[in-house]
């Protein structure tokens, strides 16, 4: 909106001007504590999405490694089946009977660790999805047109 100020002998009236060019600095002040503060708040924003990143390799590295132990845990549970199986076709109907209910516990453990390791996954997920949310919301304000800003200092060196 443009201002009108009242009009002198040698020009504008020089108290309105003052004052306009006064409220105008105040203004931009103002702005720039907010971009400030809009700043800061984007800072602390991004510190936390790599805090939650590296929490998020933390457990994407345990989970890893867990998976590997179940995969390491089944590839000996199977060698040892195997084993005890050969072992029951050549000592008895018992020693069969107590090799099955060895493999079975052993089978599910490793079924319990996969149960766990998927849960963590959704988990994981979850949070992730909610992160994701968060940042869609964060909303930038708007920043000032550097053309007004130019315009006021060519006005206050005149």
């Amino acid at each position: 909106m443009a201002e009108k100020f009242d009009t002198m002998r040698n020009g504008y009236n020089r108290y309105q001007v003052d004052d306009k060019i006064a409220s105008m600095n105040e203004e931009i002040a103002m702005l720039y504590r907010k971009l400030d503060m809009y700043q800061l708040q984007s800072e602390e924003m991004e510190k936390q999405i790599r805090q939650i990143k590296e929490k998020y390799q933390l457990v994407v590295d345990s989970l890893a490694a867990k998976e590997r132990a179940a995969q390491d845990l089944t590839r000996i549970a199977m060698k040892d089946a195997n084993t005890i199986v050969n072992t029951a076709h050549n000592n008895a109907d018992l020693i069969v009977q107590e090799a099955l209910m060895t493999a079975r516990r052993i089978l599910l453990d490793v079924a319990k660790l996969g149960m766990e390791a998927s849960e963590l996954k959704g988990n994981m997920r979850e949070q992730l999805d909610a992160l994701s949310t968060t940042l869609e919301q964060f909303q930038i304000p708007p920043i000032p047109d550097p053309e007004f800003l130019n315009s006021t200092k060519t006005n206050e060196k005149q």
